[in-house]
């Protein structure tokens, strides 16, 4: 292998490294949560197609010394041609008979009964000796052209192969360059202008898009411990280890057998629970009262939300700013909500709608779709009574406040009234999928 090519097949090679080791630097580094949603095979395609590029470029590297096929054993540099023949069976410096003078001439090729037009003006010879070895010999088969370079870099097998030092080296530059700038210098998250650009100041809370994702009345609901009552059945076993005057025959239930007798009769002045009781509707001493309905908006009630969303120590309850997004179209969650303590974690960027009197910061989250390409900002205003204290953009922020709304325009605007916000660390996905 010549050394150009050689070198062409090394460069070859290094460019297959290099876009397998970006995917698999992404990969393992975890800058790929940055970009690629968890779930789905999108994260998954990364890692193969990086090992998968870098075992080709392994093999290219491990194969190089072997000649390419159907080019072994044809030597093709031959500046002169000065070869022999031996298919054709004839010599080039021999004497033609039928002429009597020798043909001698600078081509020392063997010519037999070839057919070759000789043109080497012989005389008397009758016949023409040009020889002009542009046109093939029949009994050859293949061209007698002189002074052609035949080398293996003559046979092109790819764009560096074909073209000059020039173009290989634009074209390197078009591979490598753009890949190795952006895995180094890109930043994984986005700028403050981007997010102004991808409509940070324009929310719509009446959307719908996703809504069926972050509804809090669409969480699924997690076991709630039902609250004592006096409605509970006692079992006649269980009945004899309480005390007589914490049990009456309705307590038994329909199934339940009379207790046993009380080993010790009760104390002077404690009232025995009876039939009689019942009848009077006099509600027996020591028993709790029936625990108060929760209050309840259509269909969805503040023990639906307690029941759906965690809550912190303090009793805030923790949400996710799309969940507060959402709430704007939502009429039945915000008679809930209004009024309720919140807490959630975001980035912070000044407010500059309906702010006039700089009492408003926005706090926002990226939701994403497919990719990072396509994350979209969801937004709530935080309103803190007075002038809004100062944050660095972009700075991440825990928000603790009542949820209020408030009509603006043709929208309803979820609004956290703060009374508190400190800057935090970020989340380990900065971005919501």
């Amino acid at each position: 292998m010549s050394g150009t090519r050689t070198l062409v097949h090394l460069l070859s090679v290094a460019m297959l490294l290099l876009w397998g080791g970006v995917l698999l630097y992404f990969y393992i580094s975890g800058r790929l949560a940055n970009y690629l949603p968890p779930d789905g095979i999108f994260r998954p395609m990364v890692l193969v197609s990086g090992i998968g590029l870098a075992v080709l470029g392994l093999f290219n590297l491990l194969t190089m010394g072997i000649e390419d096929a159907g080019c072994e054993g044809h030597d093709h540099s031959h500046d002169e041609h000065d070869h022999d023949h031996k298919d054709c069976g004839h010599d080039r410096a021999h004497k033609h008979g039928d002429c009597g003078h020798d043909h001698s001439h600078d081509d020392e090729h063997k010519h037999g009964a070839c057919g070759h037009d000789h043109d080497h003006d012989h005389k008397d010879c009758g016949h023409d000796h040009s020889h002009d070895h542009a046109e093939k010999a029949g009994c050859c088969g293949h061209d007698h052209g002189h002074h052609h370079a035949h080398s293996h870099e003559g046979h092109a097998h790819g764009i560096l192969e074909e073209s000059s030092w020039p173009g290989r080296i634009v074209v390197l530059l078009i591979l490598a360059a753009p890949l190795s700038w952006a895995a180094l210098s890109s930043p994984d998250r986005y700028s403050s202008n981007a997010i102004v650009n991808k409509g940070l100041y324009d929310p719509n809370y009446k959307d719908t898009s996703r809504a069926e994702q972050f509804s809090l009345q669409n969480k699924p609901k997690t076991a709630v411990k039902p609250t004592a009552t006096n409605t509970a059945v006692v079992t006649a076993d269980k009945a004899a280890d309480l005390p007589p005057a914490m049990v009456s025959p309705a307590d038994l239930g329909t199934t339940g057998s009379p207790a046993k007798p009380a080993a010790n009769p009760p104390p002077p002045g404690v009232a025995v629970a009876s039939a009689a009781n019942a009848e009077t509707k006099t509600p027996p001493k020591n028993i709790p009262p029936p625990a108060q309905a929760s209050k309840s908006y259509g269909t969805f009630s503040l023990e639906d939300l307690k029941a759906q969303v965690p809550q912190s120590k303090d009793g805030n309850f923790i949400l996710e700013v799309p969940e507060l997004y959402y709430t704007g179209g939502d009429v039945e969650v915000q008679k809930v909500l209004t009024g309720q303590m919140v807490e959630t974690v975001a980035q912070i960027l000044p407010e500059k709608v309906n702010n006039a009197d700089g009492h408003r910061l926005r706090i926002f989250r990226m939701l994403v779709q497919c990719c990072a390409a396509d994350a979209r900002p969801y937004s709530v205003p935080v309103d803190f009574g007075k002038k809004a204290p100062e944050f660095k953009d972009m700075t991440w922020v825990k928000v603790v406040g009542k949820m209020g709304y408030k009509k603006e325009g043709t929208q309803t605007v979820p609004i956290i009234e703060a009374t508190k916000v400190e800057e935090t660390t970020a989340p380990d996905n900065a971005m919501i999928y």
